[in-house]
């Protein structure tokens, strides 16, 4: 724990996509040992009954982050496929589960607003809304240039009908000056009937989605202010495990304000356990 590095203002993060059924260890370090509060979007009442609400530093909305029209959403037998989007099952028929999981059961009206319309500046957004995130960042464009890290699931073929894919989603960030800093998780799958050891769940090298964590002007970082680099500094510690650079924003912060952090965080680092992703 960096106990020696606090931020002054609460850590706003960000949950669209707020349904239990996918961990969010990411988010869970971050909250429990920060200063933070968190917001989250779930539109799919059964999920959203599931939310904790008796956390005063936590509060949930039951509509959808989208254009701000009203929208029907697409509930799946396997709720984690639901989506304002239709399944594409020519393409999710290749793989074990999707066959019957994807069907869509009922379909509800939902009511959308914009993501430039929520009044909190956000610091750390994380986006998972089955193929629907290209549209959510349309809409929240001004919202997202003031944020610091997002983590968002992407596909870089679509699972979806009208899908963006990874690489046009990734663009749309960087046009708004973002860089793609890491992936959180890669999830491959194995193609039907093959297994690997024996298991439908297990891929070899197919990539099937992509949980990519961007990072907002990492040109200028230098020229953040000391709470928003503070903020990043947390973030990437506890959210990301990204200690490298940590350390880079740590003599970035030691530099810009005449602080003397980098000696303690190294000594600090030299008790982590280390283990690279992919």
């Amino acid at each position: 724990m960096i106990n020696f590095i606090k931020n002054d203002t609460p850590i706003t993060i960000c949950d669209i996509g707020a349904s239990s059924i996918d961990k969010t260890e990411f988010i869970d370090e971050l909250f429990n040992n920060t200063n933070s509060k968190l917001i989250g979007f779930e539109p799919n009442e059964e999920e959203f009954n599931k939310l904790e609400k008796n956390n005063p530093r936590k509060t949930f909305y039951d509509y959808a982050i989208g254009d701000g029209s009203e929208k029907y959403l697409n509930i799946c037998k396997g709720v984690g496929m639901s989506s304002f989007l239709e399944p594409d099952m020519d393409y999710l028929n290749n793989f074990y589960w999707f066959d019957e999981h994807s069907k869509i059961v009922k379909k509800k009206k939902i009511k959308t607003k914009k993501l430039d319309d929520i009044r909190e500046k956000i610091d750390l957004l994380k986006i998972d809304v089955q193929g629907y995130e290209y549209e959510i960042i349309q809409h929240g464009k001004e919202k997202i240039k003031n944020s610091l890290v997002i983590q968002l699931e992407t596909s870089p073929i679509p699972l979806y009908k009208n899908e963006k894919t990874s690489s046009e989603v990734i663009n749309q960030l960087e046009k708004l000056g973002f860089s793609l800093h890491m992936f959180n998780k890669v999830n491959t799958k194995p193609f039907k009937p093959m297994k690997i050891n024996n298991s439908i769940y297990q891929g070899l090298h197919h990539l099937f989605q992509l949980d990519c964590v961007m990072i907002n002007n990492f040109q200028d970082i230098d020229s953040f202010n000391k709470e928003d680099l503070t903020k990043l500094i947390l973030i990437m510690f506890y959210s990301f495990k990204s200690y490298d650079f940590v350390d880079y924003l740590i003599r970035i912060m030691d530099k810009k304000f005449n602080l003397n952090l980098i000696e303690q965080y190294r000594k600090l680092n030299s008790s982590f356990k280390i283990l690279k992703k992919y």
